[in-house]
């Protein structure tokens, strides 16, 4: 099966996009999303977006978002991200993603 998808959101707090199945069009997909290999979320890509909708790719119901706890990743790591496909681990276009630190630590001279 053709996988079509997008990580639009990475950051410390939040990871969202959208994937979509070309040979099951109408059927949502489950994604896994793993950081350093370890999974830490699974998601539905079952939410509408208007953008994708208007470009035709599928009925637009193929967005998802996982939304973080503090703490799960701290700001001044970087890290290693994937977003696969659940059942074959197929991953998205793109991934894995990799997410740089949000702070950076200058020491004083």
């Amino acid at each position: 099966m053709a996988l079509l998808g997008h990580v639009g959101t990475l950051t410390h707090r939040q990871i969202a996009g959208w994937g979509w199945e070309t040979d099951a069009p109408d059927m949502p997909l489950w994604v896994l999303i793993a950081i350093d290999r370890k999974v830490i979320g699974r998601c539905r890509a079952d939410q509408f977006r208007e953008d994708l909708a208007v470009e035709g790719i599928g009925t637009g119901w193929h967005g998802f978002s996982l939304d973080l706890p503090a703490g799960i990743l701290l700001p001044k790591e970087g890290y290693e991200i994937s977003v696969r496909r659940e059942g074959d681990g197929q991953h998205l276009p793109g991934s894995p993603y990799v997410l740089e630190p949000a702070i950076r630590i200058v020491p004083d001279l």
